[in-house]
């Protein structure tokens, strides 16, 4: 996952300025857009699609209050009925159904359930299961049935109570295929709170729906089950998949499924359940009025978007890119300022910025350049002075002297000091070197003056660290100090003296002390060290070369007192060559 991102980091970066500019105006375009198709489901869908529920829910309600009403109609119908005199006196005597006490009864019924909708067919029996009834369908009686104790059990058990059941729980089978919704009770004695008979009253399923049939269209259906899942009636369409879920104990709940929501509500106190069978849409959870206000929203978006795009390309990119045309004029060593006219705002101010830059940039260079040609001429001026004839001669005919005088091994020893110190002096190559090999120039140079100035001075050497020694510093510092020390301080006194050489570590710095032991410096002498007028190599050079080098002023220090010592320290920063 990280190196797929830095795949694609690196992609975009290589990018140039106005494409990075389209590509992350997409990127922003596309996250508004899933943005706003979140919004909407966690927003608007969620609370479009509970308002759309709970009017499913209310919907089937209704339905259910609706059976409810008709129920407890019935209800009193029913009260009606088994409280009336003919049949009681029909219930109390041991005639069948053909006698005129039964034929009393029917009246009665017909009296009571003339205006009842849906009634498909009324029986009432009697303790020996004889029956009177009225019926507008053929119905066949399953009398065998009635009688087993367990469908007679739950009617008696009710005390007088109703129980609603399918097809009068298997004893009542309509001729035609439709299927009857029983209403049965218990007919108990007025006196004696004892049995006589029993009420049957079969609807049609159609009391169900029927009334909220205008409720039904192409998208939307409604059935009715029992609730161990038995179909009773309504649409067929979505019977299947009703069958294939699975449902619990709640009144009210609904799942969804391809698209179709089913919703089912159980009514109370009875065993019948109401199924809603909806196609859901986008425009159901969503009113025309949302839609256009939220298209308008969206349009609206994407022109603020276009119009922010059109000004970073004219105000930003554009002008950045003709900046970065005319500064790459600098790739070819032209450094010439930026002429092209720009706002007087951030870019304007880049490029005023960058042409002052380019001024600074092009003094520095100089003064650089400055330098160098200063450093250059010491280190020229250094040599020259070395190689001039004067020295070489007098070492020469002080080697001759020894030829004469003294044994071979000496004259070698002489002549190989005089080789190493001319190879090291002369060495072309960088303008530093190892701290090491100036001090080897130092002491080949010694060795050849100390033949010509037999037993004058003597040289020390005291090192710190060994790993100072592999400072880079630049070449030739300090043989024209040593030079100054011998010819200017020891040689002055008259006397034997002492040339030592300090290399140590302080405050951050490389310390070189070069001290002798001559007639020192007196103050009237420090002040003319520095003076311009004095062109000849020596003190003043090589301090401006180290200055130069550095880029530091306070490079050296000096120590002295007339008539006994002189020290010249140099002090060279170690975070700059480190």
């Amino acid at each position: 996952m990280d190196k797929k991102f830095g795949l694609i980091t690196q992609w975009f970066s290589k990018k140039k300025l106005s494409q990075k500019v389209r590509i992350l105006f997409v990127f922003i375009l596309c996250i508004y857009f899933i943005l706003t198709i979140l919004v909407y489901y966690f927003v608007i869908h969620r609370g479009a699609r509970e308002y759309v529920v709970d009017s499913n829910f209310n919907r089937l309600l209704a339905i259910s209050n609706t059976f409810q009403m008709e129920m407890e109609s019935t209800n009193t119908v029913s009260k009606w009925l088994i409280n009336n005199q003919e049949i009681r006196n029909f219930l109390r005597s041991d005639e069948d159904g053909t006698s005129l006490l039964a034929t009393d009864a029917i009246s009665a019924i017909h009296e009571f359930t003339l205006y009842e909708n849906f009634l498909s067919s009324v029986y009432i029996f009697n303790n020996y299961w004889d029956s009177i009834h009225v019926s507008n369908v053929v119905t066949r009686v399953n009398y065998h049935m009635l009688a087993t104790p367990q469908w007679y059990g739950e009617v008696k058990d009710r005390a007088g109570g109703y129980l609603l059941r399918l097809n009068g729980g298997g004893a009542f089978i309509p001729a035609s295929e439709r299927t009857l919704i029983s209403f049965v009770r218990q007919i108990n004695d007025v006196h004696t709170q004892e049995p006589i008979g029993i009420l049957v009253m079969n609807y049609s399923a159609d009391i169900l729906g029927n009334p909220f049939h205008d409720l039904i269209d192409e998208r939307r259906s409604i059935a009715y089950f029992t609730t161990d899942g038995t179909f009773i009636g309504g649409s067929e369409e979505f019977r299947e998949l009703y069958y294939l879920l699975e449902w619990g104990e709640e009144e009210n709940i609904f799942q969804t499924v391809n698209n179709i929501t089913i919703y089912r509500h159980h009514i109370p106190e009875t065993p019948f359940v109401i199924v809603s069978f909806e196609e859901s849409r986008f425009l159901d959870y969503i009113s025309f009025e949302g839609m256009m206000l939220l298209g308008v929203f969206i349009l609206i978006t994407i022109i603020s978007l276009i119009v922010l795009g059109i000004f970073i390309s004219h105000y930003i990119t554009r002008p950045i890119e003709r900046l970065a045309h005319s500064m790459g004029q600098v790739k070819s060593g032209w450094f010439k300022r930026v002429s092209i006219n720009l706002a007087d705002d951030e870019v304007g101010h880049l490029k005023d910025n960058y042409n002052e830059m380019l001024v600074e940039l092009n003094r520095l260079i100089e003064q650089l350049i400055e330098k160098e040609k200063t450093a250059q001429q010491a280190t020229f001026t250094a040599m020259q002075e070395q190689i001039k004839p004067h020295f070489l001669y007098n070492t020469l005919e002080t080697i001759g002297y020894l030829a004469l005088e003294k044994p071979g091994e000496e004259v070698y020893e002489a002549v190989e000091s005089l080789g190493a110190f001319y190879r090291k002096f002369l060495s072309s190559g960088d303008t530093e070197i190892p701290l090491g090999d100036e001090l080897e120039i130092i002491e080949k140079y010694l060795q050849l003056q100390s033949l010509r100035y037999e037993n004058i001075f003597t040289d020390e050497y005291d090192i710190q660290d060994e790993k100072l020694l592999k400072v880079m510093v630049p070449r030739l510092i300090l043989q024209p100090l040593v030079e100054n020390a011998l010819y200017h301080g020891i040689r002055l006194k008259g006397e034997c003296g002492i040339i030592r050489i300090s290399v140590y570590e302080k405050e951050n710095k490389l310390h070189i002390s070069i001290y002798d032991t001559g007639v020192g410096i007196d103050e009237e002498k420090l002040k003319t060290l520095n003076e311009v007028k004095n062109r000849g190599f020596g003190f003043r050079r090589t301090m401006e070369r180290i200055r130069n080098h550095y880029g530091e002023e306070d490079v050296y220090e000096i120590n002295s007192k007339p008539g006994y010592y002189c020290e010249i320290i140099l002090k060279i920063p170690l975070s700059s060559i480190l």
